[in-house]
C-alpha cells in the first residue's frame, strides 16, 4: 500500500478494501478486528493524555476522554466519543458537550475560545490535533497489519 494517510485513500480504494475484508475467513476477520482494536486503543490513550493536559473546562474534558470507547467489532478501528448516558454534574451529558469542548465557541463562555480553521473544518483543541499528530504512525501500523493478514490468508 502507498505511504499516505488513510484520509488520502480514494473512495474506490476504501471500497476495495472493505470488499476484501468481506471475502476473508472468520479467523482473518478476527485478526483484523484485534489489530484494529489495538490501534484504536492507542489512539484513545493519546487523546486521553491530550485531554488531561487541557486547562479550560478540565473536569468536563476529563469526563469526555474517560468515557471514550473502542469498538471491538470494527475491522478498521473505531472510537466513540460522547454519550447521552454519560451525565455530568451540571445536568449536561458528554454527547452534547464534546464538540464545544473540542472546537470551542466565541459565543458560549463555558467552552474554550474557537479553535480556528484547519483546511475545510475546525482545528480542534485535543481530539483532532492528536489524531493528526498520530496519523502517520496509525497508518503505518494499519498498513503493516493489513499486509500481514492478506499475505497470511490470501493463499
Amino acid at each position: 500500500m502507498a505511504e499516505q494517510g488513510l484520509s488520502q485513500y480514494s473512495q474506490r480504494e476504501l471500497r476495495q478494501l472493505a470488499k476484501a475484508f468481506n471475502l476473508m475467513g472468520d479467523e482473518a476477520v478476527s485478526e483484523a478486528k484485534e489489530a484494529a482494536g489495538k490501534m484504536a486503543e492507542f489512539a484513545r490513550d493519546e487523546i486521553k493524555q491530550a485531554g488531561y493536559r487541557r486547562q479550560k473546562a478540565a473536569g468536563a474534558v476529563k469526563a469526555v476522554v474517560d468515557g471514550t470507547k473502542v469498538s471491538k467489532s470494527s475491522k478498521t478501528g473505531r472510537l466513540d466519543i460522547g454519550f447521552a448516558s454519560q451525565r455530568l454534574s451540571g445536568g449536561g451529558n458528554t454527547q452534547k458537550l464534546w464538540a464545544g469542548l473540542e472546537f470551542g465557541s466565541d459565543r458560549f463562555k463555558q467552552f474554550p475560545s474557537y479553535s480556528g480553521r484547519y483546511g475545510r473544518g475546525s482545528r480542534g483543541w485535543f481530539i483532532y490535533p492528536t489524531l493528526r499528530k498520530i496519523q502517520p504512525e496509525l497508518t503505518k501500523q494499519w498498513e503493516q497489519t493489513a499486509d500481514a493478514i492478506v499475505k497470511k490468508w490470501a493463499n
